[in-house]
């Protein structure tokens, strides 16, 4: 059979740019015609492009329009949709013949999966009226994304009125969009079974939930490498290309440093991406450019670190109640795709990310970061044991209070009535004072009162003590006031002064009424010996 385009021995570079390119993006089918066309949608993008394989392979999208050869789309479906190994020889050929297709459709070709997380599988309960949702394995894909479902960690629906099979929640809600429908109350068909998938409205609701599940490390860029502090310049987090030791343990450099040879006795490995694997390098570092650096994708030799014990005991754990938000439609665990049920235990991870604490305590112990966004858990220099417990606000208030009122308390003084200050070292252990009792500030005030109840006087000696003696209480009567613990002069005068209208203030702070205070019968047994005085005098 002849063939329209002339059968390649290697893949070219253009080629090689456009398969790495197809591997990186997301790409949805939103319709297939037959085995070999189909209409692709990419992420981001509100064009659709169709591609038909055959002899030559076409696309109509601009790069091949302009260059008449293979494209990304083109290389997503011989890679993504029919599995095919980027250096098989039928993956970067311009088209296949009649016979090679068939071939391709008959024998699909599995690529190796990554290793996944040991997930701890939660059956989920069976609704009434509707289909069981299926087991998750690692070799499960989302027939319109063609990821694997286990890898990409993406909340997952499944087909309640078909098959059972999963899909990603947000590759539905692109299906769904494409089909226009315009009934709130419509279906949606699966796009494997093409029965009844579910309502458009539980859809909506799916998509609204899931949206909960997202946090903001997660909406990070990639080249951000979330937890990690450069071990030299402690930048935190290190953005760029990141380079490990592969001797020491949580020693890291960024480029920058690298490049100073801040660690030179020992070799290092790189990665550009914090979800990418570390990548051995070369040797001669010193000289390190972009077209000198060799890597190998063999991670051997690095050290791998695991989360300690004591810092996975740290972690926060929260019990599924009844009514918790957990239990809401699309929210899930991100490494087993099941649903929570009340009663299991979820644990919280530092980027705030909730799994079963079965599949996550699993996963840590192979692993030190986040399954999600590949945030480093732990690390010596960043890592406090407080991260993870959450602050009182109602403590912290109440420790502000207690320290204004030290702080007035160290400024109020008052002459002969001592106040009485316990200071704790524990804020949390401190209790409200009760307050002063009438009888005790009687009893301290009447200590103050001076005992001059003589009625008569007999002679004029004794008329000059008494003279003497009420000049003295006059002075007492001064010092006795309400203001700040500055004993200048100044101050003293100022006090003295304003001593008729402080004493209002003095007994509303001592919480009794001027009738039934002692001050006032102080005043009044003054008046009294000024009228004995003054009959004396006559």
């Amino acid at each position: 059979m002849l063939r329209k385009r002339v059968w390649r021995k290697a893949a070219g570079d253009a080629v090689s740019w456009h398969q790495d390119e197809s591997l990186s993006t997301t790409i949805f089918i939103l319709k297939e015609f037959g085995p070999t066309g189909f209409l692709l949608k990419e992420d981001g993008e509100s064009k659709n492009y169709k591609v038909f394989l055959g002899d030559p392979h076409t696309c109509n999208c601009g790069t091949f329009q302009k260059e008449k050869d293979l494209c990304k789309h083109i290389c997503w479906v011989l890679m993504r949709k029919f599995r095919l190994p980027r250096d098989h020889e039928y993956c970067f050929q311009p088209g296949l013949v009649e016979r090679q297709i068939l071939e391709v459709l008959q024998h699909p070709y599995k690529m190796a999966s990554a290793p996944s997380a040991p997930a701890q599988l939660c059956s989920s309960e069976e609704d009434d009226g509707t289909i069981r949702q299926k087991g998750i394995s690692d070799d499960d894909i989302c027939p319109i994304c063609q990821e694997e479902l286990i890898r990409k960690r993406l909340p997952v629906a499944h087909c309640r009125f078909g098959c059972g099979n999963n899909v990603h929640i947000s590759c539905m809600k692109v299906w769904a969009d494409h089909q226009s429908r315009s009934e709130t109350d419509g279906m949606v068909n699966c796009p494997l079974c093409r029965e009844n998938f579910g309502t458009l409205k539980m859809l909506h609701e799916l998509v609204k939930n899931v949206g909960q599940l997202y946090t903001t490390s997660e909406r990070e860029h990639l080249e951000k490498h979330l937890g990690i502090p450069c071990n030299n310049c402690r930048i935190c987090p290190v953005v760029g290309k990141c380079f490990k030791c592969t001797v020491c343990s949580y020693y890291h450099l960024c480029e920058d440093c690298f490049k100073r040879s801040c660690h030179p006795q020992h070799s290092f490995a790189v990665r550009t991406k914090r979800n990418q694997s570390w990548q051995l390098m070369m040797e001669n570092k010193k000289s390190l450019t972009d077209d000198q650096e060799v890597c190998t994708n063999i991670d051997t030799g690095v050290t791998s670190e695991v989360v300690p014990e004591h810092v996975l005991k740290i972690l926060p754990v929260t019990q599924v109640h009844p009514s918790s938000r957990l239990l809401e439609r699309g929210i899930q665990c991100r490494l087993c795709l099941q649903s929570f049920r009340v009663g299991q235990q979820v644990k919280i991870l530092p980027c705030r990310h909730k799994f079963h604490s079965g599949c996550i305590k699993t996963w840590l112990q192979q692993s030190i970061c986040c399954p999600v966004d590949w945030h480093v858990i732990y690390n010596p220099l960043t890592w406090s044991g407080n991260d993870n417990k959450p602050i009182c606000t109602s403590t912290r208030t109440r420790s502000a209070q207690v320290n204004l009122i030290h702080q007035q308390n160290a400024e109020l003084f008052v002459p002969g009535i001592g106040l009485q200050r316990k200071e704790r070292s524990d804020v949390s252990k401190l209790a409200p004072q009760p307050p002063v009792s009438l009888e005790s500030i009687v009893q301290n005030t009447r200590a103050l009162s001076i005992d001059n109840t003589q009625s008569a006087m007999p002679n004029s000696c004794e008329s000059s003590s008494l003279q003497r003696t009420m000049e003295g209480s006059r002075r007492s009567q001064q010092s006795l006031f309400v203001g700040f613990s500055n004993h200048d002069n100044e101050s003293q005068r100022k006090a003295s002064s304003l001593r008729g209208r402080i004493r209002p203030l003095r007994s509303s702070l001592c919480g009794i009424s001027p009738e039934n205070s002692t001050i006032r019968q102080v005043d009044e047994n003054q008046k009294h010996l000024a009228v004995t005085k003054a009959q004396h005098t006559h």
